[in-house]
Formats: C-alpha cells, sequence, structure tokens
C-alpha cells in the first residue's frame, strides 16, 4: 500500500526523477533543459542507476520543492531554475575548496613529485600499472577510481595527502577547456603523460581541435621542467618509460610485470553463465569500441569461437564522428556472429550499420542481454560486453 502510494506521488511529483537527470548530466543547466525535451513527460526514470542524494541535491531539492507542490507539471522546469540559481555557489565552493588544496599541496608536497595522466583513453589503466611499477622504490600515493576532476582532486588532496610521500600519481580529465588547467594548478607535475587524444567527449568539446587543446593542458600546467611524454604507446609502454625514468631496479619490473591486470572491465576476462566474456563496459568511444571489437574478434578466432556483442552504441557524439554509430555496426556485420543491441536511443542507427537484422537480437537492459545469451552454446560462443550507458540513453 505504502509502495503504490510513494509510486502515486512520485508520478506526481517527480523530483527525484529529473534531480536523477541533473545529476547525471553534472549539473549542467544547458545539457540538462536539453534532456527536457524527451523526459519532460516521462516517470520512473531511475532503472540502471539511483539518486545520490549529496550536499548540492539536497539543497536543490529543497529550493524546487515549494514550486513543485504548487505546480505539479512544471516541477521538470523548477529543478532546472534552481539549479541555475545555485550554481554561482556551488562554483564558489569549488573553487574555494580548489585554491585550498592548491595552498596546501604547495606547502607540504616539498619532497614530493607528480606523474599526472591525461589522455581519451588508457588513462587510468597507465595510472595503475605505474603505481605497481614503482611503489616498491618510492613511498607512491596514486589517487583512485576515477577521480579525475578539479574538485575531486581537491578534496582527495585535502584529506588523504601524505606529505611524506615521494611520488603521487595523479589522473586528469576534461570536459571543456580550462578543466586540465584547474586540476594541474592544485597538483602541477614533474612528469607530464598524454596518453592520446581521440574522440571521446565530442559531443561536450565540439571539435577534435578543441579536444586536443584541451588534453594538451597537461603539458601546458606542467613544471616548466617537467618531463613530457606522448607517442603511439601502450599503457604498458608508458609505465615502463616512468619506471626506467625512476631508476626502478630490472628485477623488480620484470617480476611485476608477471603479476599486472587492467583495472575492472577494462577488457577483463570474466566467466558470466557459463560464457567467457570480454568486459569491456568501462567506457565508450568509436575508437575504443573498434579496438574492443578487433581485440574480441582476433581472441575469439585464436580460441575457435564465435562472437557475440552486447552494445548499446555511442554517446556523446560530435559533428566530426556524427556516424561514429554506423561505423561500429557496419564493424559488427563484418566481425561478430550475433549482435545483442540495446533498445537504447542510439540502436536505430547501429542497426543501420549492420543492416542485416538476422544478425541482431533486441533487448532491454544488459541483465535481459546476459540472459538471452544463455540461447547458445558457452563452448561456441565467446561475448563481447560494451557499457550498457546510463538512463539517458534510454
Amino acid at each position: 500500500m505504502l509502495k503504490n502510494l510513494l509510486k502515486i506521488f512520485n508520478i506526481i511529483y517527480p523530483l527525484a526523477d529529473f534531480l536523477y537527470i541533473l545529476q547525471l548530466e553534472e549539473y549542467e543547466t544547458k545539457r540538462y533543459f536539453k534532456r527536457l525535451k524527451r523526459f519532460y513527460w516521462k516517470r520512473d526514470l531511475q532503472k540502471r542507476g539511483k539518486l545520490i542524494y549529496t550536499k548540492r541535491i539536497k539543497i536543490t531539492l529543497l529550493l524546487a520543492m515549494p514550486f513543485g507542490l504548487i505546480t505539479p507539471p512544471l516541477t521538470p522546469l523548477w529543478v532546472g531554475i534552481s539549479n541555475f540559481i545555485l550554481n554561482p555557489y556551488f562554483s564558489n565552493i569549488k573553487t574555494n575548496i580548489q585554491k585550498r588544496a592548491a595552498d596546501y599541496f604547495s606547502k607540504h608536497n616539498a619532497k614530493t613529485k607528480v606523474i599526472a595522466i591525461a589522455g581519451s583513453y588508457g588513462k587510468t589503466t597507465t595510472k595503475n600499472y605505474i603505481y605497481e611499477l614503482i611503489r616498491y622504490n618510492y613511498k607512491t600515493q596514486m589517487i583512485p577510481g576515477n577521480i579525475n576532476t578539479s574538485t575531486g582532486i581537491a578534496n582527495w588532496v585535502l584529506e588523504k595527502f601524505n606529505s611524506s610521500s615521494k611520488i603521487l600519481i595523479v589522473e586528469v580529465d576534461s570536459y571543456f577547456i580550462g578543466e586540465i588547467a584547474k586540476s594541474l594548478k592544485i597538483t602541477p607535475p614533474d612528469i607530464a603523460i598524454l596518453t592520446n587524444v581521440g574522440d571521446q567527449h565530442l559531443e561536450r568539446l565540439v571539435t577534435k581541435q578543441n579536444l586536443s587543446k584541451a588534453l594538451h593542458e597537461v603539458f601546458e600546467f606542467a613544471k616548466h621542467n617537467a618531463l613530457k611524454i606522448t607517442g603511439k604507446k601502450s599503457s604498458l609502454e608508458y609505465a615502463l618509460q616512468v619506471a626506467k625514468i625512476l631508476k626502478v631496479p630490472q628485477d623488480i619490473i620484470d617480476d611485476t610485470i608477471k603479476k599486472l591486470t587492467p583495472p575492472d572491465r577494462r577488457r577483463n576476462l570474466i566467466k558470466i553463465n557459463g560464457f567467457d566474456v570480454i568486459d569491456d563496459s568501462y567506457n565508450i568511444s568509436e575508437i575504443t569500441a573498434k579496438e574492443g571489437i578487433w581485440y574480441a574478434k582476433n581472441y575469439s578466432k585464436n580460441n575457435n569461437k564465435k562472437l557475440i556483442v552486447i552494445t548499446a552504441g555511442i554517446p556523446e557524439l560530435g559533428f566530426e564522428n556524427r556516424n561514429g554509430n554506423i561505423h561500429l555496426g557496419q564493424m559488427l556485420n563484418k566481425y561478430a556472429q550475433k549482435i545483442i543491441l540495446l533498445n537504447s536511443t542510439l540502436a536505430s542507427e547501429v542497426e543501420k550499420g549492420i543492416g542485416n537484422k538476422n544478425l541482431i537480437i533486441r533487448s532491454d537492459s544488459m541483465y535481459d542481454a546476459l540472459e538471452t545469451a544463455k540461447q547458445f552454446d558457452p563452448e561456441k560462443y565467446l561475448i563481447l560486453m560494451q557499457p550498457e550507458l546510463n538512463d539517458l540513453y534510454f
């Protein structure tokens, strides 16, 4: 009874749903209002994730709630307007946190060298490999997981940085020109690495020229005498180069390499429902999607298996790679024996590229896709699992 009442309340007053959309769009007001064209009259939007009640969400909720209760049909608009009103307040908080962190780090890092890593992809793997290769010779800290924004780095520095560390490894990412600059004003690097300039976030950065400019800030805002590393290398090659620069003994390097594994969901081989599954579900761009399919195609061939690919398509395509999902479909047609296509907003473009509908099985979610795959023989088929994507794309 109570559950049904809450469901009815959320249909009439969909504050949580639209705060969730706002959170998925990382509080960017302009992008949020663009989403309303699709989501305005939809409800029960939290299927692949849930709203996290951060301090910002709670304050936005308090501001939007009175207006939403008075005019329920306008609730999505009040959420966006409230976010717009609060943006200067939260921007000021972020700026202050970043300044405090920069001041704190400059006073306490006399003995610490910073390694900063930027790039369209491969950042986290490179970061982890460097950490594993050097941590036996140097007291090393690595900012963990996917903490790679200026505010995330600032909070970590204020809470976790140990001034006795000899090395700090930082990963930096960018949705806009100037974001990496903000991060490196906190932790200016002695060694700066740019893994690559690919095609991620082109919808946000508009052109590859802007993307390149944003990522090259890792060099521009490094220390004046910083060592700058780039080129067409694998994550392991970058890590080995750093290990040699830091004079890590060869026997430690050789022993560590034997134990290295990529971070979760970066082409890890796992077992699901008896299938060998290449889990490449962390992130996706046209370049990484194609590389993943090529890798899976070769792996399946070497193991005498047919290839099933589960995909929802490629998000955040810009004008320059606007046909990315068609290209993805064309490659799937060539190398996959079966495609389980999730019913995302991008699926029609992927299907157009595939062409042959006999290759396609439609599915609503990753869970359903893996259940659908059970009709095939795990002894004969291998699965490549690309990202499901979040609720913005369904």
